[in-house]
């Protein structure tokens, strides 16, 4: 019994061994297709489609608004391609683009020195940039501090200053208008309590006079009086009604106008007193002395709305002075906060690079800490690339050979984009006319170089150019969004026609000399780009970033090491 158990037992382990021979022999097998990561060239290009057609002007435009600092071309001047016509204030990117090229030379020589190895003197002096990093740091962080507090004050000043200008310009338009006032109220009882009793209420003298040329001068001024009288009442209900100063202002003008016209009545109501005749001397007195009384109240009204008018108009300028002095003041406030966050900004990365040179000279020559160096000095010249752009975008020039047929503009003025700055004509007699959509617009600039082939000759016949125009107003097609765009030639033949159709491969970005991987090994998912790599025969995910990508291949900026194999693909049999 024992005996035919034991055998059992042993077939049962013989056929497993077979089976699992058997198994391993036709199992599947995977096998791999790598490629090795190395340094070369990536080109970005945009390929799109246009027709030729006979050159006409180019109208350059600026990319961003700003001051012009600098014209340097006039009309009928012959320019070549790259030539500066018209330069716009760029001090502020300036500066930035300096500072951007301190931090990549830091970068790179922490990468030189990585690369080298560090030494217990270069490890102390890294232990020591980062102490003064952190000190500037700490610095600019309180030179912020007072910064914002100044411009706080400054904010408070500017507010306090309108707040007091406001004050002193109520206080005398409330006088200027309470004048007005009372001058009406004046020439209105001069013109009726003070001379009624010399008049009839036709504007006839109330007696006789021995001067005939006296009194006509009498009776017709006081129909112009009473006209200067109503008109001087609706002056004034006007400025009492809109109770600004400028309202007041331009009233006192007519105002005085009106005035002078009832004087003049008045004292030829006192002259034609002298001439009187028929009435007692006691009647007499009370009108010359009524006259006197209503001039000498119609000169006092004139001479404090003089008073009035001087007074809120020296106000006004002081007012002016003082509330353009707080705003230079709060301007300036507002400019130190913003060199002093920028001073902050340019000082934390100043000390991020302290501490991350500290650490790689601490870690040592560990190819990862070498590629995070490379990245750094990567991000770092990407950073400058756009500061680059930013600058090249406040600077026009000439898109190819040709001569200046128009300068509208003039240095001092400011410009926005859509300004036509300056128009030329080109040497060429044809432009090649495409529409670049909305996704690819943002890569290409005026000056780029183009790929050009025609459908009209084989397609190793290459012609080159430059992008000369980008329209700034879009156009829809069909519900998409197109930006027209004019190519020149850099070299025309007279094989060229115009209504040719050509394929165009405008360059738009250019990566020499950089780490790049295929494009079949890069893999993303939502937010993450990664390769797949053979560690001990089993597949790594490595997560990677990219810069600029083209048919072929994509720069790398984190995460792959020169030399690197990763995987393109597998195939089982």
């Amino acid at each position: 019994m024992k005996r035919s158990k034991k055998l059992l037992i042993g077939g049962i382990i013989a056929a497993v061994v077979v089976i699992g021979g058997i198994y391993k022999v036709t199992r599947p097998k995977t096998t791999y297709e790598t490629a090795n990561i190395s340094k070369g060239d990536v080109v970005h290009q945009v390929s799109v489609t246009g027709s030729i057609a006979p050159f006409k002007k180019i109208a350059l435009q600026p990319e961003v608004s700003g001051k012009i600092v600098k014209v340097s071309v006039i009309e009928g001047q012959q320019v070549k391609a790259g030539d500066v016509l018209v330069a716009l204030n760029a001090s502020d990117v300036g500066a930035k683009i300096a500072s951007q090229r301190a931090v990549i030379a830091s970068a790179q020589a922490r990468l030189d020195e990585l690369l080298a190895g560090s030494t217990s003197q270069e490890l102390a002096l890294a232990e020591t940039a980062l102490a003064t990093a952190t000190s500037k740091r700490d610095a600019s962080i309180a030179a912020k501090s007072d910064a914002e507090k100044a411009l706080a004050n400054a904010q408070i000043n500017n507010a306090n200053a309108i707040a007091k200008a406001d004050t002193q310009i109520s206080g005398k338009l409330a006088t200027f208008l309470l004048d007005y006032d009372n001058a009406s109220t004046a020439a209105s009882d001069a013109m009726s309590r003070l001379t009624s009793g010399i008049f009839t209420t036709n504007d006839f003298l109330t007696f006789g006079t021995i001067n005939q040329s006296a009194e006509i001068a009498a009776t017709s001024t006081r129909v112009d009086a009473r006209t200067k009288l109503n008109d001087l009442s609706n002056i004034v209900s006007s400025v009492k009604i809109s109770a600004n100063s400028d309202a007041a202002l331009q009233a006192y003008a007519p105002a005085i106008a009106d005035l002078g016209g009832i004087k003049k009545h008045l004292e030829a109501s006192r002259d034609v007193l002298s001439y009187a005749s028929g009435v007692s001397a006691t009647t007499l007195a009370t009108y010359q002395q009524n006259v006197s009384t209503a001039l000498s109240n119609i000169n006092a009204a004139m001479q404090t709305l003089s008073v009035d008018k001087q007074s809120l108009d020296l106000q006004t300028k002081i007012n002016a002075a003082d509330v353009t002095a707080s705003q230079i003041t709060l301007q300036s406030a507002i400019a130190a906060l913003s060199s002093a966050t920028f001073a902050v900004d340019t000082n934390e990365k100043a000390l991020s690079q302290g501490r991350a040179d500290l650490n790689l000279k601490k870690g040592g020559n560990r190819p990862e800490v070498i590629a995070s160096q490379r990245a750094q000095v990567a991000s770092a010249v990407a950073a400058l690339t756009g500061l680059e752009i930013d600058y090249i975008k406040r600077v026009i020039v000439a898109p190819i050979d040709g001569v200046i047929t128009e300068v509208p503009i003039e240095v001092g003025e400011t410009v926005q984009p859509g300004t036509v700055a300056v128009t030329m004509n080109g040497k060429g007699k044809f432009e090649i006319v495409t529409n670049v959509s909305e996704v690819d617009i943002a890569g290409v600039a005026v000056g780029q170089p183009v790929r050009i082939t025609l459908d009209a000759f084989a397609p190793e016949q290459v012609w080159t150019g430059k992008v000369a125009f980008i329209n700034p107003s879009e156009k829809v097609v069909e519900g998409v969004i197109f930006y027209e765009t004019k190519i020149v030639f850099d070299n025309e033949d007279e094989r060229l026609r115009s209504g040719m159709t050509a394929n165009l491969a405008i360059e738009t970005a250019r990566r020499t000399d950089v780490l790049r991987l295929p494009l079949r090994a890069l893999k993303q998912q939502q937010n993450r780009a990664y390769v797949q790599k053979l560690v001990g025969g089993k597949l790594m995910e490595i997560d990677v970033k990219v810069g600029v990508e083209d048919n072929e291949y994509a720069e790398v900026l984190l995460g792959l090491a020169d030399g690197d194999d990763v995987v393109l693909g597998s195939t089982t049999k």
